[in-house]
Parts: C-alpha cells; sequence; structure tokens
C-alpha cells in the first residue's frame, strides 16, 4: 500500500502535471496535509531507534508524514537567516525595490531603449543579474548553504527520533525480524 502511494505521489509530480498546476490548488492541498504542532513537538515520542534499519524507516516515514511541517521549518531557518545578515537584508530589499520600480514604470509607459520596447521579464532579468555581483560579495552562497545544512540537520534529527505514525499503529511489524 505504501508503494502504491509513492507512486501515485511521484506521478502527482511529473512534468505535465507540473505545467497544468493551480497554485492555490498547490496551497490547499499543501495546508490539508500540515500536521498539527502539538503531535509534531510531543516529545513522548522522541525515542532513539532500535537499530539502524528502524533509523531509515523512521527517516522515510517521517519524512512522508511531516513533509508540509518541514518545509514549514525550512522556511523559519531561511528567515531566521536573512534577518540575522543585515548586508543580505539589505541587497534583497534593494531587488525586491528594483523589481517594485520596475512595474511601476511599467504601468504608466513601456521601457524604450534605442527605439526598441523592452519586455516586462527582461527588465526583472535585468534587475537580477545586476543584484548578483552584490548577492556574491554579501555571502548569499554561505547563507544558502548555511540553510541546507542546518534544515538537514533538523530535519533528520527529527525524522529519525521521533516515533512515525506507522509504528504506533502497527507496533512490532515495523521491527526487524
Amino acid at each position: 500500500m505504501a508503494e502504491l502511494s509513492n507512486e501515485n505521489a511521484f506521478n502527482n509530480w511529473s512534468l505535465a502535471n507540473l505545467q497544468k498546476i493551480n497554485v492555490q490548488e498547490l496551497y490547499t492541498r499543501q495546508r490539508q496535509s500540515l500536521r498539527p504542532w502539538f503531535e509534531f513537538f510531543n516529545t513522548a515520542k522522541f525515542k532513539t531507534p532500535k537499530n539502524v534499519a528502524t533509523g531509515t524507516k523512521r527517516l522515510v516515514a517521517n519524512i512522508e508524514h511531516y513533509q508540509t511541517n518541514y518545509v514549514i521549518v525550512i522556511i523559519i531557518l531561511s528567515i531566521y537567516c536573512v534577518i540575522t545578515t543585515p548586508s543580505l537584508l539589505f541587497v534583497l530589499l534593494a531587488m525586491a525595490a528594483g523589481c517594485y520600480v520596475v512595474n511601476v514604470k511599467n504601468r504608466e509607459k513601456q521601457l524604450v531603449l534605442m527605439g526598441r520596447q523592452i519586455p516586462l521579464t527582461q527588465q526583472y532579468v535585468a534587475v537580477l543579474c545586476l543584484c548578483i555581483p552584490l548577492l556574491v560579495m554579501v555571502g548569499a552562497g554561505a547563507a544558502i548553504f548555511w540553510i541546507l545544512g542546518a534544515s538537514v540537520f533538523v530535519i533528520a534529527l527529527h525524522a529519525i527520533f521521533h516515533q512515525s505514525p506507522n509504528q504506533d499503529a502497527f507496533g512490532l511489524q515495523l521491527e526487524e525480524v
């Protein structure tokens, strides 16, 4: 049964389905799969796995079960990283301000450069390209790797030590024989 649900999950994320996906539908689906935070942080369910196989099964089961909660953890760590790095925050705000200015200027009149009309998407790309050197200078790459490392560490710790929901329902069925 679990193999069937994994197979369906992978089929939902095919390229054809991603092109047809509606953002509102994706948000609704993720919102419905959000698990209660008291269940996520229930300290009574944190137990050391008996062996590596049990830890691996917990990891896979918990990542599937708490997927949306883990995405929120990643978002919180990202916000923390940006807020605690003032130079990165400043550059990201400058990028947002540049995109806002492009948007406001194009409402009034389309930008014309040397007799050629510049599309809105190319103007956004120009703003982003101008900000790339600034992002490199303020250490955006280090911030990305910090977010990645911290997220993997926190999620792996939670997923390995938190007893999976299937373990509660089926008891000894998940243990190695």
